[in-house]
């Protein structure tokens, strides 16, 4: 018999804090797909938000403020996606969108995140 070492819920509590309060101060963001990772290695609970669409993104990074700078594009033709990373009240949030469709050119020119629009 095994036994497995798994962190107590309670470890995630600040994550979904942080997400209700999210919640409770902006009722009209964009649903998201939302997961809520465990502590991890000495880290707090990561909270991960993934769009349907990338017109939901900006919303997000908006009320997160995020720099729009700082959005980074994964360029993979018909699979590229858009990802920002920030932190609110130690949280370690990771909001993305997927479905930007890129065409060959657009793939193979060189750019950084202000000359790709979604």
């Amino acid at each position: 018999m095994t036994s497995e070492i798994t962190a107590p819920i309670a470890g995630q509590r600040s994550a979904v804090q942080v997400l209700a309060d999210l919640i409770g101060q902006h009722p009209e963001l964009p649903a998201a797909f939302i997961t809520v990772h465990e502590p991890w290695k000495g880290e707090p609970a990561r909270l991960d938000l993934q769009l349907s669409a990338p017109t939901l993104f900006n919303p997000w990074r908006s009320v997160l403020d995020v720099d729009p700078a700082r959005v980074v594009l994964h360029p993979s033709g018909r699979a590229s996606w858009i990802e920002a990373t920030t932190v609110r009240e130690g949280i370690h949030i990771v909001i993305s969108a997927h479905g930007i469709l890129l065409t060959n050119d657009q793939l193979a020119a060189p750019r950084d995140t202000s000359e790709v629009s979604v």
